[in-house]
């Protein structure tokens, strides 16, 4: 038997109801077995059941719209307690299950029993408050592992970006990109000199590195410090990922360069930039919307 320590607690306003929830270190999101039948009104013991089900689900009337899936979610799933102790719950999306049950058994009419009928009521006030937001999203917010996911969500994009070796130094900026950055703002370009402005190296945070994703450039800076005379001793693109990170930053550079090419000076970049880049950001706004 697996059991999983409880993470984070906390309690569901669903309707006139609060149910306890909790999420486990496997990332599973649960109700408590109290909670179950609270949710529907409906007291723990006291009523014939099947067998594997619990007995909001247990009556031989119910059985034919009992699907696998329901099933599955009806197992116990055990975890330990703060005090140490173990205890069971059940996966939380059994609720809109049930009340899927409920509901599909008392369309068919003539199914249900008398005692059965109120339970519909229950199951329609629950579904109506879950289809505005899923129990999994629900059970984050009353648990506070929100903020633990958003956080693990950004550790697997890091990584995704962010390589924990430092890549062998190759040039990822083409030749193109000096040469139409010094004409944007007006400096000589000498091919054979590779020692840049320092002012370059903001610039290529300002309008590269700052165009991934939220927090690669602030990993990047700490993977690659500045040194006491205030140098990086690598480059930063040596950190990227061979498979997401320098493919990305790639693509980046080359639309940079076409709106550096049809750029007059600095002032129309910075115009031209805005134009498309954040024309791009807007759209993946609104999409994400």
């Amino acid at each position: 038997m697996d059991v999983f320590e409880c993470t984070h607690k906390g309690e569901l306003e669903i309707g006139e109801k609060r149910i306890a929830c909790a999420v486990l270190s496997n990332g599973k999101r649960i109700i408590t077995q109290t909670a179950l039948f609270d949710a529907f009104d409906r007291p723990r013991k006291g009523e014939k059941r099947i067998e594997g089900l619990p007995s909001v689900i247990g009556a031989k009337n119910l059985l034919p719209f009992v699907s696998d899936e329901l099933r599955e979610k009806s197992e116990p799933i055990h975890y330990y307690l703060q005090n140490g102790k173990i205890t069971a719950g059940y996966d939380a999306e059994l609720i809109p299950l049930i009340c899927e049950l409920y509901l599909l058994a008392h369309d068919k009419g003539d199914v249900l029993l008398e005692s059965q009928i109120k339970i519909v009521t229950q199951a329609n006030i629950l579904i109506r408050s879950l289809a505005k937001i899923g129990i999994t999203a629900l059970i984050d917010e009353a648990t506070g592992y929100q903020y633990e996911r958003e956080n693990n969500a950004l550790q697997e994009l890091l990584k995704a970006y962010i390589s924990e070796e430092f890549l062998k130094w190759q040039s990822r900026f083409p030749r193109k990109y000096y040469q139409e950055l010094y004409r944007i703002y007006g400096w000589d370009y000498n091919p054979l000199n590779m020692k840049h402005p320092q002012y370059l190296g903001k610039f290529t945070n300002e309008y590269v590195y700052d165009y991934m994703p939220p927090g690669v450039l602030d990993e990047l800076r700490n993977k690659n410090p500045l040194n006491a005379n205030g140098y990086r001793t690598k480059k930063h693109h040596q950190f990227l990922t061979g498979d997401i990170g320098i493919p990305h930053l790639e693509k980046h550079i080359t639309k940079l360069i076409t709106v550096m090419e049809l750029s007059d000076g600095i002032d129309d970049f910075k115009q031209n930039f805005n134009k498309i880049f954040h024309k791009v950001e807007q759209m993946k706004i609104t999409f994400e919307k």
